[in-house]
C-alpha cells in the first residue's frame, strides 16, 4: 500500500520550521536494499545512512490533509525513542522536507510548544 503523502528527509541546515504536523506512528523499519541492492549504493547522492520508513497517520493538521497516511525515510538514529503506536511531530519546510522529528506524549500534545529542532 502505498502512502497519500511522501515526505523527503533532510537535515536541518541552519533551517527553520514552516510548519510542524503530528502524526500518530503504525509502523518503524529498515528500508530494503531493493533490487540487486541498489538503494545501498554509495553512488546515489540522497542515500541516508541506516534508512528507515516511518508510515503513520496525520492527526493534527488542516481538514485537507488530516486522517491521510504518512510516509518518510529517515536515517536510524533520527528516529530516536519513537514507537510504533506512539506520536511524532515533524517539522517541515517547502511544505514536503522534513528536517525533524519529536516524539510526543498523546494526540492532545500541544504541537506549537514543540521545539523542533
Amino acid at each position: 500500500m502505498s502512502a497519500d503523502i511522501e515526505l523527503k528527509w533532510e537535515w536541518p541546515a541552519d533551517r527553520a520550521v514552516e510548519d510542524k504536523i503530528l502524526i500518530k506512528i503504525e509502523d518503524i523499519k529498515p528500508q530494503g536494499s531493493g533490487f540487486f541492492g541498489l538503494r545501498k549504493s554509495p553512488s546515489f547522492a540522497e542515500n541516508l545512512p541506516d534508512p528507515t520508513v516511518i508510515t503513520g497517520v496525520i492527526k493534527n493538521a488542516d481538514e485537507l490533509i488530516k486522517g491521510k497516511s504518512l510516509k518518510i525515510i529517515v536515517p536510524k538514529p533520527e528516529v530516536g525513542n519513537a514507537a510504533v503506536g506512539s506520536y511524532a511531530v515533524l517539522g517541515l519546510v517547502e511544505k514536503d522536507i522534513c528536517i525533524c522529528i519529536v516524539p510526543v506524549e498523546s494526540e492532545t500534545t500541544d504541537i506549537t510548544q514543540v521545539n523542533c529542532p
